[in-house]
């Protein structure tokens, strides 16, 4: 009976130090992304957070705003040594809008060689766009490392390494795009 009870605490504290790891997550946008420097940039409300496990692609949708000028500023655990990578995609037309493995490649080089974002590994972490139109846009994000490995029935493993696991923020601001000319 000891060793029933035991193995339930060990069950119920392995479930609660991933449930506050969630909640760690939960606004991970808010206190560890770097937003615009521009004062008229607002926070959009469609800004998340998540858990991610190494490996692992998800994608965050939101709907961009006819006439709004949009900033989406990516961050990660500072645990993770690589970058994640991303991309924006119009969800109608499936074209991709923006891809940051892609844009490093124009990265500036210092004299040593190194891109200019030394942290990201040369990666920018944001994408700027005007919306045109009212459209549905696809933030899908990459952690870095191999995909997680498929079970044995074509499913996922349910409990990832709690090694693997880091949060993942997403930063929406947006602001009315300036009328140019006259």
């Amino acid at each position: 009976m000891k060793k029933l009870i035991g193995l339930f605490v060990l069950i119920g504290a392995l479930i609660a130090s991933n449930a506050s790891f969630a909640q760690e997550c939960k606004n991970f946008h808010k206190k560890k992304c770097w937003g615009s420097d521009n004062p008229n940039m607002g926070y959009n409300t469609q800004s998340k957070s998540g858990m991610f496990v190494l490996g692992h692609t998800s994608d965050l949708v939101f709907v961009g705003h006819a006439g709004q000028d949009y900033r989406v500023s990516l961050c990660q655990d500072s645990d993770v040594e690589e970058p994640i990578k991303f991309k924006i995609i119009d969800s109608r037309s499936k074209d991709v809008l923006f891809d940051n493995e892609a844009a490093a490649l124009d990265v500036p080089m210092d004299e040593e060689g190194n891109g200019e974002d030394l942290e990201n590994g040369g990666l920018p972490m944001f994408f700027e766009f005007s919306a045109e139109t009212t459209k549905k846009v696809i933030v899908r994000i990459t952690a870095p490392g191999p995909p997680p490995e498929e079970g044995k029935k074509g499913k996922r493993d349910a409990e990832p390494d709690p090694e693997s696991l880091f949060c993942v923020g997403v930063l929406i601001e947006n602001m009315p795009t300036p009328k140019l000319g006259f």
